[in-house]
């Protein structure tokens, strides 16, 4: 019987970690960074966006990557601030930390990485997305998430 309970919760421990997927990676500055591969959260007909959580596990910084994927406008630069709204009470500003072009598939992208300040963690763990914005060359972008509200709920939960 004791065989039959631990094999039961080794194949529940398996099942929970294969819906992770996080990757690592040891950067040559020292830092380990688990992430997850963005997911779509807006759609819309100029642009796709899709995030994900880093964690820089050398320094235990938080960090919500943003990819931009250009659909019908020229490729821009993100700068300034990602504002995410919940469905708690707060709404979240982030301070953009690195943003840069890059080419994949043959489509360009724009990825910024923005640091998770303490109180925006808290929130990020417990309430699902309501919206992005976020700014491409001094122009505000984002609208309602509409798919994967859940992800930084998800992702949170596994590291």
């Amino acid at each position: 019987m004791k065989f039959i309970i631990a094999a039961f919760i080794a194949l529940i421990s398996i099942n929970l970690n294969a819906q992770c997927n996080t990757k690592s990676n040891k950067r040559p500055d020292g830092n380990t960074i688990t992430y997850f591969n963005p997911k779509p959260v807006i759609r819309q007909s100029q642009y796709e966006v899709g995030t994900a959580i880093y964690k820089n596990e050398t320094s235990g910084m938080y960090m919500v990557n943003i990819s931009v994927l250009f659909k019908t406008i020229s490729p821009k630069n993100i700068v300034g601030s990602l504002t995410i709204q919940t469905t708690g009470q707060k709404g979240i500003e982030l301070k953009l930390v690195k943003s840069e072009q890059v080419e994949m598939n043959g489509r360009n992208l724009s990825i910024g990485l923005y640091e998770i300040d303490k109180s925006s963690l808290e929130e990020l763990k417990k309430y699902q997305l309501k919206s992005m914005f976020f700014y491409l060359e001094g122009k505000m972008f984002g609208v309602t998430v509409t798919e994967n509200k859940d992800i930084f709920i998800s992702e949170l939960k596994c590291l």
